[in-house]
């Protein structure tokens, strides 16, 4: 990807901008923006980066602006940016449109139902026997992936068995399939990633953080498997009790191919 910000940029340009943000909440690990009746969230991406680049108040705000923020290096204000994303882009509306909604009843959710478009549950049959990396430590993933496939973590935190992330540069041509954190839009670490993946592996990228948007798919990915929110209050507590997961509570993951 030759120039990186033209990708970001296209995210941006497209959303409404007589879209006004009405809330937002910056929690301990997610990160939240409303706008009328919508709401999306990112995780909060904690590294400060060289300071502030908006000062401003957020409050009325054009939504466009505030996800403009996906740009900035100090990575808390850009999981800002990457929500205010979301908020456009993983409506109900808009992912159904992309056909992300397929066999998810929105009226009757309950917990298995939430998270049965999460790519790390509906691809575990496909990748059988085959070598896949994942790009970001998901919780319970060696256990949950055990004697499926060839099994390759990517951390920037590594833990015990993992590769530190500059292993991508290695590592990634050699795979299957790769699982990307959304998280990754945020970081700026996702356009690197996708060229040196695509052509050659299969591509999901999956998670709370990333937009359900078709610039994505575009680029060449083949499955997102992100997030809409269904109940903004209980998101809202959610973030604001500094909760890991209970924001699953608030919505339901969707999956969208190329």
């Amino acid at each position: 990807m030759k120039n990186p910000w033209i990708f970001y940029d296209s995210l941006i340009d497209e959303i409404d901008p007589t879209f006004k943000v009405d809330h937002f909440a910056i929690g301990v690990s997610w990160t939240e923006v409303w706008s009328g009746q919508f709401a999306g969230v990112a995780m909060t991406v904690k590294e400060m980066g060289p300071g502030d680049s908006y000062t401003g108040p957020i409050i009325g705000k054009p939504l466009k602006d505030i996800a403009a923020l996906v740009k900035s290096w100090n990575f808390q204000e850009a999981s800002l940016g990457a929500a205010a994303l979301n908020c456009y882009y993983n409506s109900i509306d808009r992912v159904k449109l992309l056909g992300g909604l397929k066999g998810i009843d929105i009226e009757n959710l309950n917990n298995e139902s939430r998270k049965r478009k999460d790519a790390l549950i509906a691809f575990q049959d496909e990748i059988s026997g085959k070598k896949v990396a994942m790009i970001g430590h998901f919780p319970n993933i060696e256990h949950q992936f055990k004697n499926r496939c060839e099994l390759t973590i990517l951390e920037r935190n590594p833990q015990m068995g993992d590769y530190p992330d500059p292993a991508i540069e290695y590592l990634l041509p050699e795979q299957d399939y790769l699982f990307i954190t959304g998280m990754t839009l945020t970081n700026k670490t996702l356009p690197r990633l996708l060229d040196l993946a695509i052509g050659n592996v299969k591509i999901s990228i999956l998670g709370p953080s990333i937009c359900v948007a078709p610039q994505i798919l575009a680029l060449g990915v083949n499955n997102i498997s992100g997030y809409c929110v269904t109940d903004r209050e209980i998101l809202d507590q959610a973030i604001r009790r500094g909760g890991n997961y209970s924001i699953f509570d608030a919505g339901v993951m969707v999956s969208v191919d190329k």
